[in-house]
This record gives C-alpha cells, sequence and structure tokens, in this order.
C-alpha cells in the first residue's frame, strides 16, 4: 500500500495510475447509472423495464449509503494517509514516512468499508440480476482525465473500481473487500425483497 498508492509510486503500473484517476474523477453512484444506461439501451428495454431496473438499481445504492456509512463511524478506521504518515501510535513494528502523499486527495471519512467497492458491487449485482453475468461489453468515458475504459461485464467493472482506490492511496485491501461483502448483500436484499414481480417482466 505504501508503495503502490503514492503519488509517484514505482511500482503502480501505467494502467493501475490510470484506473486510480479515472474511477476518482466522477461520482461513483453517477458511472453505474451511466453503464446501467448503456445496458438497458443495448438490450432495448421497454419503459417499464427501465423503470424496475433504476428503481432497483437506485434503491441498493441509497441503501449501500446508509449502511456503508453505520459501518464506516462504527469501526472508525483510519485512512493510508494517517496509517503511513502519523507516528507510530504505539506500534514498534511501524515507521512514520511524513512526506507520503497519495495518488488522489483523501476523503475526510473513515476509510472501512470502503465506498467505491460498496457501490460498485452493488450495483454490479443488480444489473447481474437484471439482465444476466457476462452478457454485455461497454466503455466508460471520463472526459475530465481524459480516459475512456473497456470492460467485458458489470463485474470486471465492479473489480476495477474497487481496485482503483487501492491504487489511488485511499484504502487498504480489506477495506476493498469489506465493501464488496457488503454492497453485495444489500443488493442481494433489495433485489430479493423490493419491487417484486406480479407478472412475467424481465428480470
Amino acid at each position: 500500500m505504501h508503495s503502490l498508492g503514492e503519488l509517484n509510486s514505482v511500482t503502480r503500473s501505467g494502467d493501475q495510475t490510470a484506473i486510480g484517476k479515472f474511477w476518482g474523477a466522477a461520482p461513483i453512484w453517477i458511472v453505474w447509472n451511466q453503464i446501467a444506461d448503456q445496458a438497458a439501451l443495448g438490450f432495448g428495454n421497454t419503459l417499464d423495464q427501465s423503470a424496475r431496473l433504476f428503481a432497483l438499481l437506485d434503491t441498493s445504492l441509497a441503501d449501500g449509503a446508509i449502511a456503508l456509512y453505520d459501518a464506516k463511524y462504527a469501526f472508525h478506521r483510519w485512512r493510508p494517509i494517517i496509517a503511513i504518515t502519523a507516528p507510530d501510535q504505539g506500534n514498534p513494528n511501524t515507521t512514520a514516512d511524513p512526506n507520503w502523499v497519495p495518488l488522489a486527495n483523501t476523503a475526510n471519512d473513515p476509510s472501512y468499508p470502503g465506498a467505491h467497492a460498496t457501490f460498485s458491487v452493488a450495483a454490479a449485482t443488480v444489473l447481474e440480476d437484471f439482465f444476466g453475468t457476462d452478457v454485455f461489453s461497454f466503455s466508460l468515458t471520463n472526459p475530465s482525465v481524459g480516459l475512456i475504459r473497456t470492460f467485458t461485464s458489470f463485474s470486471t467493472a465492479s473489480d476495477e473500481a474497487s481496485a482503483s482506490r487501492i491504487f489511488a492511496g485511499q484504502h487498504f485491501r480489506y477495506d476493498e473487500e469489506a465493501g464488496q461483502t457488503l454492497g453485495s448483500q444489500v443488493a442481494d436484499f433489495v433485489v430479493d425483497h423490493a419491487l417484486l414481480h406480479t407478472d412475467n417482466q424481465r428480470r
């Protein structure tokens, strides 16, 4: 984490740097709504199908935010920038590096669990439930950083979004793993309990 997430890292690849910048340049929930919009158009959704899709997606994102911030302030774990630059905090196995700077600016909330991971897995879970797995390829453009990313499935985009916060120096891997688990659980609950079918609409 110390080297991989550093601003001028020599261990992070060029593609990893691009990933770190790309996913941090726009609110993550907006990006996933853009992905859902592409999928709805690509699969030829009816208006009713699209309404149900976006209701499930954004309910999962909203519930994910509630669960995420409840957990963040319950566990209240430090961000990498504090863990790396602060004094040893009583742990003799750590050495502070006060000059360390992450690739991206650090958010002002606790680190655990990771927001990008929670939101992305929640969104991908809804989209896979609705359309199926490994059935849709798409590209995303982020003009603010001049990058285009291409994906072969919803899950590959979700995995990349989660990893991006490690490359950007924002999170530890366990933050992202916890966020992925949380996002999956929230979305599964929403899909199983909200907007239940009364006819043969496509899921």
